[in-house]
Parts: C-alpha cells; structure tokens; sequence
C-alpha cells in the first residue's frame, strides 16, 4: 500500500517534529513491507536465489522467493523516495560515549525508584484464585480447532497421506487430516463433491488468503500444535490475571495515545470474568510528566536520557526498563502481562485462552520480522548465535508486542532482550538493516536464546486473539485489540477523498482529545478505494468504523487531567 506524502517540514524542526517524522516514515515503511511479504515471506526455510518470477508461478516456493526480493526492493526505493521528498532533517543528537558493557551492566543494575503511582480506578483488583479461575476457563466457548475457514486458501501445501481422500464435508476431512501422518492442512472445494486434500505447510501461523480480494472458492483449515494453557497454582503467592503494560517517552506524541488506550482498557476489564485485572505505564524518562496521576505509572530513569525530548530511536530504553520493572512488587501481582503499545484500543476483554503455561507466550506473527531471509541475515547474526542458539530459520517471526506471556518468562527474556537491542545499538548493520523494528527481532532473538527457549503460540487473523491492524485486516475475528499504526485514506471511484484518518497527523493532544471524524455509510456503489487503489472491501470498511466509535467513546471517557 503506498502511503500519502507527510507535510514537510519546517527549515528548522522542533524535537516533536523530528520524532513525529521518523516514527511517520519508519513505522509505515515497516507496515508497508509487512503487507506485501506476510502470505510469502516465511522464516521456517533456508532461502535461496530463484531464477523465476512470473505471477503465475508464484505458487512455487521458489518463485515466490524471488518476487519477494523483487518487492522489497521496490519498496526500499519508494521509501527512499518518501523520505527524500518529505523529510528535511538534520541529526544532530548527541551519542553517549560509554562501552557496550557499561550499557549492558545498566540492565541488571538495581535503580532505586518509587512503586508505580495509584489510581483511584479498577487498574489495582487482585486476581482469581485456583478455583475460581478453573470455572471462568470452563465458561468459555470451545474453539473451532479445525479453523475452518470458508471461501479461502494457504500458500504452497504440499501434499501428504496421498493428498486426495474421500469425506461427506468438511468436518469429516478435518478429522482425516487428523488421522494423517505430518497432515497439518487440508481443504475442500465445491467444484470436487466428496473430495478432501491432506497436505503440510511449513508455517501453520501463516496468514490465509480470504476475502473478496482472493475469491477463493475452497474452504480450507489448519491443525495448530497444542499449546497448554494457564491453569494456576503457582504457589508463589501469583493471583491468575493479565496486568496490561505499556512503555512510554511521555512525549505529547504518545501521551495521548495513552489516556485513549487506557480508556478502552477500563471498559474491556469492567466486563464479567474480566481477566484484565491491573494497568501500568512505565515511563522511561528523566522527571515526572503530566500522566503521572491519571494513569498508573512506574518511573526509571532512562539510560539514554536524550530520548525524553528527540533522539534517533525513541523506545531503545524499552527494554531495559520492562526488565527492572519486573523486579518491582507492582510486576509481581498477576500471573501474566500483557505487552501492549500506546496506540491501542481494546474492542473486549482477552479469552483465558491467551494465558499459555509457562514456558509459552501468545502473541503475535509479523510477516516483516523474518530473521532467515538473505537481506536480514547480516544483522541477524550480530544479535543471534546460530552455534548456541539454533538456526535462523527457527527464530520465531514474532516481537515484543502484543504478547501474553507469564512475568516470569517476562522477567528472564527481558534480560537478555535489553542487553540485545544495546548491542544493536552499537551496530551500524543493525540500525540499518532492522530500522525501527530492531528491538522487535532483538526480542525475537532473546527468546531463542534463553533456556528453556520461549515458545510462541502465533495465530493469522481471522484466528488471532490479540489483534488487528486495520486497514490491512479485513475482519475483526476473535480479536481483541486493534493497533491503528497505519494510517487509512478512503477515496471514492472518481479519486475525490471521502474520509482519512492517521495517528500521525492527528490534531489532539493529552489536554485537548479530538474525536476522529465518522466515516460516510457505506454504499457499494461508490467505489471507496484505500490509499493503495485497492477496492475497499464492505467488513473492511466495518472494521474502521468501529475502530473509530471505539476511539470516540474513550476519547468521551477521559476525564480532565489535574
């Protein structure tokens, strides 16, 4: 999807400026990469050159291979491009001088710093006990474990038991897979009654090819490996519940996201049988900011004290703060944490089916995080160790955000993530090759390397029970957060824009929210195309509606700061 130019900017930028800038630029060429490479680009195989790149054999992995190099290198350009006409910037911020190794001791330092802040609010209810957290798992609905999902397919399945079998539906051919030896696929089609093909992909997470756009006249499922989940009984005084956690700067930037996102938590953790059950904010930052007593925050100084104002990577003390935090009593009152972002809106509370034992993490599969492909691999192996850790193909394709993990994994990846991204930020290769989700792969990285390893559990949309990033999602599905990360510019047949909306240009602040403008009706006769002159499909458009009265309704909700 091509993005809208940015306004340029001033000749001489303020640090909000700047920082707006670069998040606007990055954060949507990353986007942008992971909606072209999402359905092709998988982690789990050793890439090689391919000599082929027709469309109509892009079914060949091979092929596919090769036309994904081909996008990402169109891509680079047009960003390249973006970026020259508009962005005038100069970097003139100052680096720290200190060693790597002073950085990495910074992360197991011990910082003296205050309990997170209180809120008179549902941000402090304990969790459930064993039996009664037994009963609220027992409530919820049983999942389809087929993941039956009509008029769609999946790339590349390679055929198994015979490929071909005989079954009445499509039930019945889910159950043959079952029976079938490496089945972990199977399908169905209306042109061929009573029959059922069995088959492997590589990826079982990989996003399916659903909706308008596909017209695809097969039903198709996929067998996800058993993850156990969360049953309790810790016996170290642990309440089962989920405490959502967020990081921030305390710019006015991502200030306001916050006071939104928080909003949509306390309606989503008012529901019965909620397990959202605490909220906290913690605020990498120098001094105190104007959130301090609106929403539960947790304070450390940061060791890159440049980013409370502009700095080249704002969220490079993330890392090293979530894991000081997690040596706090606050981090230590639910059995696990939420990983979240500041533009978040929670459309309802999480299943319990997202708390995963320990040892197992329920997040989220990033289609641009693919640690094995050959452009990522120089800098992949200066924050991996394929001869202790594996190799790169077996790197989860996953990041710090959203995740469900027990705050005990949290506690002991945290660790080696924060000592992670400081080595990467002592790498020109890594800043360069991984831009703006470096921390994510050193995440990713982090995970493969401590032991036992984190284990991810990493379903695609309509399947995922954390989130969606509208537009790119044409449903909603089992979610339960959207992430408005990309911005949305509506046009009609005759190219006149009906409706736009981007976090980026947004003209709120945390004393002052605005509302996001509503959306026209929908009417199938207009031609309402995105940004990439694509036709906007009709539960495309729904899902953005609702993205925006979720929004709205907070932004209601927000009480004056003090």
């Amino acid at each position: 999807m091509k993005r809208r130019a940015f306004p340029a900017t001033a000749p001489r930028p303020s640090a909000r400026a700047k920082f707006t800038s670069i998040v606007a630029t990055l954060v949507v060429a990353a986007i942008t990469y992971a909606l072209v490479v999402q359905n092709i680009a998988p982690n789990d195989k050793d890439y090689a050159a391919a000599p082929v790149d027709t469309v109509e054999d892009l079914a060949k992995q091979a092929a596919r291979d090769a036309y994904v190099a081909r996008r990402v290198a169109e891509l680079e350009k047009q960003v390249l491009d973006d970026v020259r006409a508009s962005v005038t910037m100069t970097t003139a911020t100052t680096r720290e001088t200190r060693g790597l190794d002073a950085r990495v001791a910074s992360t197991t330092s011990t910082t003296t710093t205050t309990e997170a802040t209180s809120v008179d609010d549902i941000s402090r209810k304990a969790g459930y006990d064993d039996a009664t957290w037994a009963q609220i798992q027992a409530r919820e609905p049983k999942g389809d474990e087929c993941h039956t999902l009509e008029r769609s397919d999946y790339w590349g399945p390679r055929a198994v038991g015979g490929g071909v079998k005989t079954a009445a539906n499509d039930a019945d051919c889910c159950e043959l897979c079952k029976r079938t030896r490496e089945c972990n696929f199977w399908r169905t089609d209306p042109d061929k009654p009573g029959e059922c093909f069995t088959g492997a992909i590589g990826n079982v997470y990989m996003p399916p090819m659903y909706g308008a756009e596909h017209d695809k006249k097969t039903t198709s499922g996929v067998l996800y490996p058993e993850t156990p989940k969360y049953s309790g009984g810790d016996g170290e005084g642990l309440k089962t519940c989920v405490h959502t956690m967020i990081t921030s700067n305390g710019s006015p930037y991502m200030n306001w996201q916050t006071l939104v996102f928080y909003e949509t938590w306390k309606k989503a953790a008012s529901e019965k049988d909620s397990v959202l059950r605490r909220f906290t904010r913690i605020l990498h930052r120098s001094k105190e900011d104007e959130l301090m007593n609106a929403i539960p925050t947790w304070r450390v100084d940061p060791t890159h004290k440049e980013c409370d104002t502009y700095c080249d990577y704002a969220v490079k003390d993330r890392a090293r703060a979530i894991y000081q935090w997690t040596k706090t009593t606050d981090a230590k009152q639910c059995s696990h944490i939420l990983m979240a972002e500041t533009d978040y809106l929670f459309i309802r509370s999480p299943p319990p089916s997202v708390l995963l034992a320990k040892g197992f993490s329920y997040g989220f599969l990033f289609g641009y995080i693919v640690p094995s492909y050959p452009d990522a691999q120089p800098a992949s192996l200066v924050l991996h160790d394929i001869e202790k850790d594996g190799p790169l193909k077996e790197v989860y394709q996953t990041g710090n955000a959203p995740q469900c993990i027990h705050r005990d994994d949290l506690e002991r990846v945290s660790e080696v993530w924060a000592q992670k991204v400081e080595l990467g930020e002592t790498s020109e290769v890594v800043k360069k090759v991984f831009g703006w989700v470096r921390d994510m792969y050193a995440w990713s990285f982090a995970a493969a390397a401590v032991r036992p390893k984190l284990k991810f559990e990493l379903p695609p949309v309509p399947f995922q029970k954390l989130v969606i990033q509208p537009p790119a999602d044409i449903s909603i599905g089992e979610a339960v957060l959207m992430h408005y990360t990309w911005g949305a510019n509506i046009k009609n047949s005759a190219g006149e824009q009906v409706w736009t909306f981007d976090k980026r240009a947004y003209h709120g602040s945390s004393a002052n929210l605005v509302k996001i403008a509503l959306m026209p009706a929908w009417d199938a006769t207009k031609g309402f195309k995105l940004q990439d002159e694509k036709i906007i499909q009709e539960s495309q458009y729904h899902v953005l509606e609702t993205m925006v009265q979720i929004f709205n309704e907070a932004v209601d909700a927000v009480r004056p700061l003090k």
